[in-house]
């Protein structure tokens, strides 16, 4: 009897900590459901660490290099230079809900390679989708309580584990099944010659332990990796359980079929997973023994490497499906956060007007919103802290976010597919020791090359404070002769200067545009609103008084400004 209540106490103690266990998981996804319905509506809180964006862009390099081939592989990708230039990595933390490293990899990817071409079937998809999980509240929250579970793929994005599982080769079990085959011989021998049997057996079980732990460390670091795709495969069948509306037909078909071929996989992955456990519990320290004398998890170890290995382009292929219905849900998380938004109209080669109403800027807590109309470039003048850049910015983030997740920071936009480029927040390089002039005049070539370039999408590109690296008369017949060459058909070049001579100079080719400021009571008032024609005031020196510079420095500078405008000579 003592035994027995000893046994049923145990059992007691094992079934409240299973249920504890359980109900404890319960609580958590309950607050967690709640916390993504009150997210609903409101930005994320926190930004995008610097291991995290790591991932995401070696995710990107090895999607690129399997979707794109050749020089082709750039056609449509915003480059380096223009995704620094416009602090895309803060739009991208701004809009980035996901749950999943998939997610996060599906809307890079989708912000870095804006589409160029007009594809109605999946802009009507993308937009079914997204304005079923805006709508389906209930459906969203199952949706991301999922993609939560299955989480990130850790250090390294799913794509760099299975290129290192590559690496490893076709791994023979020979090794562990002559493992297997020596124990069992040894243990014979202690029947049949017990002296010599016996140490047989202990020099076999020697063996196997040496020769166990040394391929379980390498085994060891692929055990993140194969828990990720358990986890990803597991999500995939709870997307497909969970009864989405017919606008997700296509999709959970495609999601089914690709699923479909890694049953297999599921047999041999539970004692891989463990292979990094360490529970402390009897019978599972027992099993540990077991394993280290016949390698039994080894054997599916190098089963599982063979199936991830032979299907990689498979699981990557599940991967993108799950992500995208990440990317999805996050797309209508930031619809829902902004105060106002459009889907855009783009026209294929058919749209020769940019039309963009009340846009703002995405990562500004109250922006001033502005509208344009063009048909081709802009000069934009006005004085520092004016809102050039940030006019100039706002138009080409809504570009690219019309072109990737179909969603502008406007009350409308049209346009057409245009190929986005800028020269903007430039700096010299000390690393490969040129001046700011040189890494100017560089960044300025390619967009003069991409504005040759024999495409049929439009360029439209971005310079800010064209050629300020250098003396102003070079800079001003360099930039007009650039800028000459940035004002054909089919160019849209957006360009801020102070050099008002540029506006007189380009008046032809180019529609001016300014900002202005007001002085008043001792202090400067932007109003941040776009105007026409080119700017008339001239308030720097007069900023230098607001802030303190004496009396003769101010009047004397006055003077030469006022002298030089109506001789056009300079006199000390």
């Amino acid at each position: 009897m003592e035994v027995i209540l000893v046994l049923l106490v145990i059992y007691a103690v094992f079934l409240f900590v299973m249920l504890r266990g359980a109900h404890d998981e319960k609580k958590r996804k309950q607050r967690y459901r709640a916390y993504l319905k009150q997210l609903y509506g409101s930005f994320p809180e926190t930004g995008q660490d610097a291991g995290a964006l790591a991932r995401i862009e070696s995710g990107f390099g090895h999607a690129i290099s399997r979707h794109a081939a050749g020089k082709n592989a750039a056609a449509n990708q915003i480059d380096d230079i223009t995704w620094n230039d416009l602090d895309m990595n803060s739009i991208f933390a701004r809009m980035n809900f996901t749950q999943s490293s998939a997610g996060e990899e599906i809307l890079y990817r989708m912000l870095r390679c804006p589409v160029l071409s007009d594809d109605v079937q999946a802009k009507r998809e993308l937009e079914r989708h997204v304005s079923y999980m805006m709508e389906e509240e209930e459906k969203r929250l199952d949706t991301l309580q999922l993609l939560d579970e299955m989480g990130k793929s850790g250090t390294y994005a799913l794509a760099d584990y299975l290129e290192h599982i590559n690496g490893l080769g076709k791994r023979s079990n020979a090794k562990h099944y002559l493992c297997i085959v020596l124990l069992v011989f040894a243990i014979a021998s202690v029947f049949l010659y017990p002296t010599f049997g016996v140490a047989l057996l202990i020099a076999a079980a020697c063996y196997n332990i040496v020769t166990y732990v040394n391929q379980k460390g390498i085994a060891s670091t692929y055990v993140t990796a194969f828990a990720y795709i358990m986890r990803m495969l597991e999500c995939a069948d709870g997307i497909a359980g969970l009864g989405l509306g017919a606008a997700f037909s296509q999709y959970l078909d495609g999601l089914k079929a690709k699923r479909a071929q890694f049953k297999s996989l599921e047999k041999s992955a539970g004692m891989v997973l463990k292979l990094n456990a360490a529970t402390g519990n009897a019978g599972d320290i027992l099993f540990d023994y077991i394993k280290m004398l016949t390698h039994v998890d080894l054997i599916r170890f190098n089963k599982v490497i063979g199936i991830v290995g032979q299907h990689g382009q498979e699981l990557l292929e599940i991967a993108d499906c799950v992500g995208y219905l990440d990317a999805v849900i996050s797309i209508a998380y930031l619809r829902a956060a902004l105060p106002y938004f459009c889907v855009p109209v783009l026209a294929d080669g058919k749209n020769d007007t940019l039309v963009i109403k009340d846009a703002y800027h995405l990562c500004i807590e109250h922006p001033v919103a502005n509208s344009i109309c063009q048909q081709r470039g802009m000069l934009v003048t006005g004085s520092n802290a004016s809102g050039k850049s940030t006019f100039l910015k706002t138009v080409a983030v809504n570009a690219i976010l019309a072109q990737s997740i179909h969603t502008c920071c406007a009350k409308a936009y049209s346009g057409n597919y245009y190929r986005i480029y800028s020269s903007m927040s430039l700096r010299d390089s000390l690393a490969q020791g040129e001046s700011y002039y040189m890494v100017e005049i560089k960044a300025i070539k390619r967009i003069v090359d991409a504005a040759l370039m024999d495409s049929a999408n439009p360029l439209l590109c971005f310079v800010d404070e064209v050629l300020r690296g250098t003396n102003t008369v070079e800079r001003i017949a360099a930039s007009v002769q650039i800028l000459k060459k940035l004002s054909r058909r089919g160019l849209y070049c957006f360009a801020a200067t102070h050099d008002i001579e540029l506006t007189h100079l380009l008046d032809r080719e180019y529609d001016n545009f300014h900002f202005e400021e007001e002085v008043r009571n001792g202090d400067v008032l932007f109003s941040y609103r776009l105007l026409k024609g080119r700017a008339h005031t001239r308030n720097a020196i007069r900023l230098l008084e607001i802030i303190g510079f004496s009396e003769d420095i101010i009047q004397r500078a006055d003077d030469m400004a006022g002298k030089f405008l109506s001789t056009g000579e300079w006199s000390v």
